[in-house]
């Protein structure tokens, strides 16, 4: 499957994957982020049941805090 992750295009395996499967394919293990899928703001707590579809736009940012 074909999405745009942060503004970039990407290429999974598969029809369908979830937020949560999409982070463990990249590797991702931040403990701040933040997850939008065609612009609306997903849980965490939904991560491992929101399925993101062929050409989805999905944004994945950390949080970084400072002072």
């Amino acid at each position: 499957m074909k999405i745009v992750l942060n503004h970039n295009p990407e290429e999974f395996p598969g029809d369908s994957l979830t937020i949560r499967q999409i982070l463990d394919h990249k590797g991702w293990s931040f403990p701040l982020i933040i997850a939008r899928v065609n612009g609306v703001l997903v849980d965490r707590k939904d991560w491992a049941t929101t399925s993101v579809r062929d050409g989805a736009e999905v944004d994945l940012h950390h949080l970084v805090s400072g002072g």
